[in-house]
């Protein structure tokens, strides 16, 4: 006995007996390509090896057919969805498209079978690849990814509630579903405490500047219940701002009403001379209001 995935074909053999006498035939399941395929061949009259003189009574030939269709049924595929079973996104109003997610998907029929499913969403924000899975033998997987485009949905309507179809019509359960729910946040709204951090320190004739105390200011997330905010910190313009240590911690993220406080370290260069010298950090993140700056200044006098 071959090796499950080793199997290409199988040949059985069918028999119809008529007045004259039987006709006798094989029928071949071809899997080695991406769908099963049939054929009839040894043909044996009542009168010997078939030939084409030999005229097939219309009885054989709807046997003949018949051994396809009852093959067709005893070697259908089985579809099994996951894991996962069912799908979960968060995603955030407007935003596009999410990560994405993998889903398994079995052949569970029987030895001999081949399952070539082809996957149809429910919805268009619903967004699945490929479109079909095929050449599946017994037990062998494939997988499918799923993403959600939240361009069009609104948190006001949210939860979304989706579905997968995935069909091979030769499946002894054919179709099958799974579900997508699409939790869609609203957009949050990016706070902070302070606008502007003043720094002071004044030159030393010689030597290094002394250590200057850190000053902190918070970010908050100021937007409607149930929002999130990723947010990135960045210098705006990182020219000449060597005095202009670190912004600790750089990125983060906060459920509606949280903040994080933010330390920020200057330190001057020992060339730097006396006057007024600004930088800004900008606190970015998808939100309603995109962005904020906080300024960075230092005064040497």
């Amino acid at each position: 006995m071959p090796l499950v995935q080793n199997l290409r074909y199988h040949d059985y053999q069918f028999e119809y007996q008529i007045p004259p006498g039987s006709w006798k035939w094989t029928t071949r399941l071809d899997v080695s390509q991406s769908i099963p395929t049939y054929q009839v061949r040894d043909v044996i009259s009542p009168y010997g090896l078939l030939r084409d003189s030999i005229p097939i009574p219309g009885p054989v030939i709807q046997a003949m057919a018949d051994s396809i269709t009852e093959l067709q049924a005893n070697f259908a595929p089985s579809i099994l969805i996951g894991p996962p079973s069912s799908l979960i996104f968060s995603v955030d109003e407007g935003r596009g498209f999410s990560s994405a997610q993998t889903v398994g998907l079995t052949n569970n029929g029987v030895y001999g079978s081949l399952l070539g499913a082809s996957l149809t969403p429910s919805s268009q924000f619903i967004i699945v690849s490929p479109s079909t899975v095929g050449n599946l033998s017994i037990n062998e997987s494939g997988s499918f990814t799923v993403e959600v485009d939240s361009t069009s949905l609104l948190a006001a309507n949210s939860p979304f509630i989706g579905s997968i179809t995935v069909q091979d019509p030769m499946a002894s359960n054919n179709p099958q579903t799974m579900g997508v729910t699409v939790n869609v946040r609203p957009k949050a709204t990016i706070g902070v405490s302070v606008l502007v951090l003043v720094f002071n320190v004044t030159r030393p004739l010689l030597g290094p500047f002394p250590t200057i105390p850190t000053q902190s200011f918070n970010v908050q997330n100021t937007g409607p219940s149930g929002s999130v905010l990723d947010f990135d910190i960045r210098a705006l313009t990182g020219l000449c701002n060597n005095w202009l240590r670190s912004w600790l911690p750089a990125e983060g993220e906060l459920s509606s009403g949280g903040s994080q406080t933010v330390t920020v370290t200057v330190q001057p260069p020992d060339n730097l001379f006396q006057g007024t010298y600004s930088e800004k950090l900008r606190i970015s993140g998808y939100s309603s209001n995109q962005y904020l700056d906080v300024e960075i200044r230092l005064v040497v006098s």
